[in-house]
């Protein structure tokens, strides 16, 4: 039996990375749709989005969080304060010739804010290796 499109070569591989439970949503899926093979129920499941998307939109379009309202004169100041720190943290790492230990875990806690303001989950820390 052939697989394929007959007088077509698929030549391009495209990878996604996933988390553990991503992959078993992925995997549960893929087994109640009938393919063996993931690679294959992803070919179709993007193909299908592609074919139905109607509005000429881009697919997942209607996944993103909503926009927001322009930010408030506090949030503004937050944002000025935070940027300040930062770049005294900066300072002091190119001063020290080495990474300070605080500018990794304000990245973090400034990147859990923004998730914070679009309603998404904040990130947890990592425990280091």
């Amino acid at each position: 039996m052939a697989r394929g499109t007959p007088g077509s070569k698929r030549t391009h591989t495209v990878s996604v990375r996933l988390s553990d439970a991503e992959r078993e949503r992925w995997d549960s899926a893929r087994g109640e749709s009938g393919r063996r093979e993931m690679g294959a129920w992803v070919r179709a499941v993007v193909e299908d989005v592609l074919d139905h998307r109607g509005d000429g939109g881009a697919p997942g379009a209607e996944r993103r969080p909503a926009e927001l309202e322009p930010v408030s004169q506090a949030a503004y100041d937050e944002l000025c304060r935070i940027g300040a720190n930062l770049n005294q943290l900066v300072r002091y790492t190119h001063q020290d010739a080495a990474l300070h230990p605080a500018v990794e875990a304000a990245l973090f806690e400034v990147g859990n804010a923004a998730l914070a303001l679009r309603g998404i989950e904040p990130m947890r820390p990592t425990d280091p290796e």
